[in-house]
């Protein structure tokens, strides 16, 4: 969408803080940003509640909709079992493994997409990749142990919170009074990174879920740069709030 000069919420507004364990991550990755995000994410969350098939259970539902579209002989159901059950903790095999995993998630967020991608064999992480992924997981495990408790994850906007133009969307983590999406990039956040969380805040209030009435800020967490960036939503423009709200959103 078309935003103000520097975004409904510029970065340099929001509290940063730079957090120093004094580890340094390898230069090259070989697998992609986006699968990178994906499997820290979820490991953190394995990390946290050693429930492996919550963590990933949007793989867990891909992986059934792949077997159904695909095959629907049950091998991609019976592979996915087998590859989840592998997984311990952040050892080798298990972040392996959820690199694996995590290929599975187009199919739950996006069949048709998933449907006319060409099948390739998938790409196994190569040592670096595997070390980066084992700090970034620690570190958020960290970041939680300060900021935490999480009270809820994966964390959606029903019942009232969608619209006929947001009709999806789920966010990462939530503690007592902050909705926090989690970043790998090399890059600090962007102008459309707080407007998805400016969305996420909007959306809270609006679903007329309870869990939402004691949040009043937003916040960021990036892993790879060990950043955290928050922002406290009781001084956000009210000309802004209800634009985002008619205008992006698109409440009637």
């Amino acid at each position: 969408v078309s935003q103000p000069y520097g975004g409904y919420l510029n970065v340099s507004n929001m509290k940063v803080i730079s957090i120093n364990d004094g580890l340094r991550l390898n230069p090259q990755e070989n697998k992609t940003p986006s699968n990178i995000g994906l499997v820290v994410d979820y490991l953190s969350r394995f990390m946290m509640s050693n429930d492996a098939a919550h963590a990933f259970s949007v793989s867990a539902s891909g992986a059934i909709k792949k077997d159904l579209f695909t095959h629907g002989d049950g091998k991609e159901i019976t592979r996915f079992n087998r590859l989840l059950s592998e997984i311990k903790g952040i050892d080798d095999k298990s972040i392996i493994n959820a690199c694996l995993i995590i290929e599975y998630d187009v199919w739950e967020r996006n069949v048709f997409a998933a449907l006319e991608m060409q099948e390739k064999d998938p790409v196994i992480p190569d040592q670096n990749t595997i070390e980066n992924i084992r700090i970034m997981v620690q570190r958020s495990t960290s970041f939680f142990e300060q900021y935490g408790p999480v009270i809820k994850e994966g964390f959606t906007f029903e019942p009232n919170g969608y619209s006929d133009v947001v009709v999806n969307g789920d966010g990462d983590f939530m503690t007592k009074d902050t909705v926090w999406d989690f970043k790998v990039s090399k890059n600090e956040p962007t102008k459309d990174h707080t407007l998805q969380l400016l969305m996420y805040y909007i959306m809270g209030k609006h679903s007329g879920n309870p869990i939402y009435s004691d949040v009043n800020k937003i916040g960021i967490f990036n892993p790879r740069l060990n950043k955290v960036y928050l922002y406290n939503m009781n001084e956000y423009p009210e000309k802004l709030y209800k634009e985002i709200e008619r205008d992006i959103i698109c409440y009637e």
